[in-house]
């Protein structure tokens, strides 16, 4: 049982899951609910919080398929309430390196939960990845839109509040109301207790995100002072990366979007022998 941490330093390892993912969200939000007002193309529902600082956090089958996952945003950069939805907040956006926003919480159709009053079992898994998350960054709540139907379950699980007045959405049917998940050491306790999951699930192939600017600031610091690179070598790398992502979210194809890692993959090869060549 594992929960994969997808950051954007070990994307290119998950070029099928995220392309599911996409179009998951585009069957779920734009097909079913009638959403019109999100970005959606080629069967890939995204919006511009599919960033580089976007963490995705997925349950997998045994096939690789998503079970379930959603979306993570630090709410130091932009991220979906503050950004574009400021009315559905009572109080200031947060804006700290101890906030996430979590939100595009999408459970394959074949897995949703079955009874009232149960966590349905492709869930457990993924909220103590959640909390193992948390306790990884240091972070001590997340925000989350949710429909108004769900708060109360999600109050069954872990602790919240309210951050506003609920609001009808602006192109569909029912309401949501942005509410404050409390995180931590203590609540991820409790979430084992309820899910009857006490071994760590939680698994990412890269070191974990800095917890500040200034870590990340410390860590460049230190790969540049022992390694050929220069910051214009990071610079070149940092491109060939977003264009990477831009080709997997925009291709309409498994296959483009295994060719685009490939490509990076060859690029960061000759990147280092060219780099090493140099030194």
């Amino acid at each position: 049982m594992v929960i994969h941490t997808v950051t954007s330093t070990n994307l290119h390892l998950y070029a099928r899951q995220i392309d599911e993912m996409f179009r998951m969200r585009h069957e779920f939000y734009v097909r079913q609910r009638g959403w019109t007002n999100l970005t959606s193309s080629n069967g890939r529902e995204t919006d511009e919080f599919d960033d580089l600082n976007a963490v995705y956090l997925m349950n997998l089958d045994q096939f690789g398929n998503i079970l379930s996952t959603f979306r993570l945003n630090p709410t130091t950069g932009p991220y979906l309430v503050a950004d574009k939805l400021p009315h559905y907040l009572s109080e200031p956006a947060p804006r700290q390196e101890d906030i996430w926003d979590l939100g595009r919480w999408m459970v394959a159709p074949h897995a949703r939960r079955k009874q009232a009053g149960q966590i349905a079992d492709v869930q457990k898994p993924l909220i103590v990845g959640l909390m193992e998350f948390a306790v990884s960054r240091g972070i001590t709540g997340f925000t989350a839109l949710t429909d108004t139907a769900f708060v109360s379950r999600i109050s069954d699980v872990w602790p919240t509040r309210p951050m506003g007045e609920p609001h009808g959405f602006d192109d569909a049917d029912g309401e949501a109301q942005l509410i404050m998940i409390e995180a931590g050491p203590h609540i991820l306790a409790e979430t084992r207790n309820k899910t009857g999951i006490y071994n760590p699930i939680l698994f990412e192939i890269e070191p974990d995100i800095p917890a500040s600017k200034e870590e990340q600031t410390q860590r460049e610091e230190t790969m540049l002072s022992t390694s050929p690179l220069t910051r214009n070598h990071v610079d070149q790398l940092n491109t060939a990366a977003d264009h990477m992502l831009r080709e997997i979210k925009e291709s309409d194809d498994v296959e483009n979007s295994i060719q685009a890692i490939e490509e990076f993959t060859q690029f960061i090869r000759g990147f280092r022998e060219r780099t090493l060549e140099n030194a």
